[in-house]
């Protein structure tokens, strides 16, 4: 199974994201690269584990806009930080389906980009659904758990990382 981070738009990407329709991000790097959420794509790892596993083998590269890229939709930027980088995040996707009375349906697509905050003591979370809705909510604050921090990705030598390892453990609380 590769394990290759997608740092070019390709042919998959094309039809993923144009064909398909597909929702997905890009994670602008302090190089000038940029990093593409390719899910799915035939023969790779799970894209969130590829994601991380880059950043951790790459301590100075840092990530310095996460924005979504779906076709036809704004462009929507979650968080970004042009002196320090984005530090302490994660971003996962759904979809979700709106069922009417008279059998009518619409399906949803949805990325959520979270990001601890420098205390380490909680979570701001972004949320981008399309078609647009007013059910969902687009903001939200979380608490850190030893789950959601799991899947966040922290820079080399993270502050971030030690406060919210004291807070989960207990000395931060």
């Amino acid at each position: 199974m590769k394990t290759d981070v997608c740092q070019k738009w390709d042919a998959y990407m094309t039809d993923a994201c144009h064909r398909k329709l597909m929702m997905s991000w890009q994670i602008l790097l302090n190089n000038g690269d940029s990093i593409f959420g390719d899910y799915d794509r035939p023969g790779y790892a799970p894209c969130w584990e590829r994601v991380k596993k880059f950043f951790l083998e790459n301590p100075e590269t840092k990530a310095m806009e996460i924005s979504v890229y779906m076709f036809g939709a704004p462009r929507h930027i979650f968080f970004d930080d042009e002196i320090f980088g984005v530090d302490g995040f994660s971003i996962s996707r759904g979809v979700a389906k709106e069922q009417f009375m008279d059998g009518d349906s619409v399906d949803y697509q949805f990325l959520v980009v979270s990001q601890m905050d420098s205390l380490g003591k909680k979570i701001d979370v972004k949320k981008f659904v399309w078609p647009y809705n007013e059910f969902e909510q687009g903001q939200a604050v979380r608490f850190p758990t030893k789950d959601n921090v799991s899947e966040m990705i922290f820079q080399h030598d993270s502050e971030k990382f030690k406060k919210v390892q004291e807070y989960i453990n207990g000395a931060g609380v």
